[in-house]
């Protein structure tokens, strides 16, 4: 459906994630949420820790779906890697998609960065 989405309306894919694929629409609160925890994925990817994610969801689950959020923050940083090669892809989108699933069931995982 994403992909679907991206080729008919070009732009902003985050956005375009956001409205084809979440309950969530791109106010500027939503969109700065997403970038705050895309930069917060992007921290856990490069071994930092996932306390800061999980707090920045909790926050944000008194005024939005934090699933949606983290979803949309997961895809934008998997958009931006898009330039790797197919292997490379594979392996972030896994990584990125386990970051995700423990920070929201409250898990930790160190090896985010291998």
């Amino acid at each position: 459906m994403y992909q679907l989405a991206t080729e008919c309306r070009p732009g902003d894919k985050t956005q375009t994630f956001m409205l084809a694929c979440t309950s969530m629409t791109p106010t500027p609160e939503t969109m700065h949420l997403v970038r705050s925890a895309a930069s917060l994925v992007r921290e856990v990817l490069d071994g930092g820790k996932i306390e800061p994610l999980r707090e920045l969801l909790a926050r944000a689950d008194e005024w939005c779906d934090a699933d949606d959020a983290l979803a949309v923050a997961g895809q934008a940083v998997i958009d931006e890697l898009d330039a790797l090669p197919r292997v490379q892809l594979h392996d972030m989108v896994r990584r990125v998609a386990q970051i995700e699933r423990d920070a929201l069931a409250g898990r930790f995982r160190p090896a985010y960065a291998a």
